[in-house]
């Protein structure tokens, strides 16, 4: 499981005058993310996850409808999914970013 270094985060979000971004996010936990967030990281690259979540769901729905050829129809329950993802990273993220 990741780690990271939470004091280096805040020392370097006080220190340089960019957005911090954390890379390769994919796979850590919601509360390391959350974390994360706290201590000024205020991007967070979660692409893989969004990828392996749509394509689960698009073979599932593939491998139930084997003839389908609509990819309007097949792909909606991915899209969905990827949708339910990037909220549930939504509320990971804004739990925690600061007021403004």
């Amino acid at each position: 499981s990741a780690q990271l270094d939470l004091e280096l985060i805040a020392r370097l979000a006080v220190a340089v005058p960019v957005p911090l971004v954390l890379h390769g996010s994919s796979g850590v936990a919601d509360a390391i993310i959350a974390d994360a967030v706290a201590a000024g990281i205020r991007k967070v690259n979660v692409g893989t996850a969004l990828n392996i979540a749509f394509t689960a769901s698009l073979r599932e729905a593939l491998a139930a409808q084997p003839d389908a050829v609509d990819p309007r129809k097949y792909t909606r329950d991915a899209r969905a999914a990827m949708a339910d993802l990037v909220a549930r990273f939504c509320r990971v993220v804004d739990s925690r970013l600061p007021a403004s």
